[in-house]
């Protein structure tokens, strides 16, 4: 979600538009990466504004005649990409400048000269998961920094994660670069899966995202907190086991309709049902306990969970469907499977701890008195977050 809005802003900033303000009080760099096989595109979009010109036109105008000449023009694209720093697979990678375009100065007193740069780096050979740290600290006391990745042209390249510090000086890209599927391994019945894996460069991007799942689920504390409500109202392990297996699998549903593009449901209505969902189960905990576990919680969490699904990803789900369906259904198994370790690396502990606390009694009427305060005490809690929660998905603000 995050993603998206950095674009939305982005493509506000930086796309051709008509004029309707001056930049004021920061230089604005903007800036585009596109991944190819063999190479890296950096395409930079420079916007002084009009109370940082002076700083900006010292280092670029340096006989300050007013006029930018070309050598001028090369010796400012240098100093810009001296002040870059590319690597790929923890290797420095050089960056080489395509082209330079420079505004009459005219345009940038008035904070409306764009400076467009271009830079191209090559790719190493070889590997299939790919890490790119790209840094920025070109005129850092006074400038701002966007940066966002374009999608793949190539149907073997796939981003799998976008991470960006608070001022975008540093952007980290994770992608996986496969092979083409060929007919002839597909059509090989001696080729286990494990082999044709490795062949096609697909074990790098199940991996990938195996660790997108996890990933997600652990930061998702929406989902968490969905999750935890539903242990605890589990007494023993095989409820607990029914009840997440309902929730994986609606959600694992509604991400496959999703990615095919089968399906799409606005965030003002997944956001709020998601928070609603984490209210509804614990404050169905706390006031109607014995509806928290059979058919009623299973079902509750299969309903609920295909609005999860919708909700998880974000910005994965675009990647996704730039893939071949063959490697999308993949990419979709593996996130599944590591949205569902996920769980366990949070439910199993979570239930042992419950368990373990609910033995401390050694008569069965107060252990029961004992397990039914833990499940009102947490559930009241984690209410309190859902509410929280709804209230943003929403739209107010405290």
């Amino acid at each position: 979600m995050k993603a998206g809005i950095v674009a939305v802003i982005f493509a506000i900033l930086v796309l051709p538009k008509p004029v309707f303000a001056h930049r004021l009080d920061e230089y604005l760099q903007a800036t585009i990466v596109s991944i190819e096989k063999d190479h890296v595109a950096v395409q930079m979009r420079l916007t002084p504004g009009v109370a940082v010109f002076e700083k900006v036109i010292a280092a670029i105008d340096t006989d300050a005649n007013e006029t930018i000449s070309d050598s001028e023009q090369a010796a400012y694209a240098e100093q810009v990409r001296r002040d870059l720093s590319l690597t790929i697979e923890g290797h420095p990678s050089q960056l080489q400048l395509l082209s330079s375009t420079f505004p009459p100065v005219d345009q940038m007193k008035q904070g409306l000269g764009d400076i467009l740069l271009d830079f191209k780096a090559d790719v190493p050979a070889g590997g299939t998961n790919r890490r790119l740290i790209l840094e920025n600290h070109h005129q850092s006391r006074i400038s701002v920094y966007l940066v966002n990745c374009l999608s793949p042209s190539d149907p073997d390249i796939h981003i799998t994660n976008q991470d960006r510090n608070y001022d975008q000086s540093f952007y980290q890209l994770d992608y996986t670069q496969t092979g083409v599927i060929s007919n002839s391994l597909v059509a090989d019945g001696r080729s286990g899966v494990s082999d044709w894996l490795d062949k096609t460069g697909s074990r790098s991007l199940f991996k990938a995202y195996v660790y997108q799942g996890i990933h997600h689920i652990l930061t998702g504390y929406d989902h968490l907190l969905f999750v935890s409500a539903l242990v605890l109202a589990a007494t023993t392990l095989w409820d607990v086991v029914k009840v997440v297996f309902a929730f994986t699998l609606a959600h694992s549903i509604t991400l496959t309709l999703a990615a095919l593009n089968m399906i799409h449901l606005s965030e003002r209505v997944v956001e709020p049902m998601i928070a609603a969902s984490i209210v509804f189960v614990a404050i169905q905990n706390v006031f109607w306990p014995r509806r928290a576990r059979g058919w009623t919680r299973l079902f509750a969490a299969f309903l609920f969970g295909l609005f999860h699904g919708l909700g998880f990803a974000g910005g994965l789900l675009d990647a996704m469907r730039q893939m071949p369906n063959a490697t999308m259904l993949l990419a979709i198994l593996a996130f599944s499977i590591g949205v569902e370790t996920g769980h366990q690396m949070v439910v199993l502990p979570l239930f042992t701890l419950l368990k373990t606390a609910r033995q401390v009694k050694s008569d069965v009427v107060a252990r029961t008195h004992l397990s039914m305060a833990f499940q009102r005490i947490g559930s009241a809690g984690i209410s309190m977050a859902g509410v929280y929660y709804l209230w943003i998905a929403l739209g107010c603000r405290l």
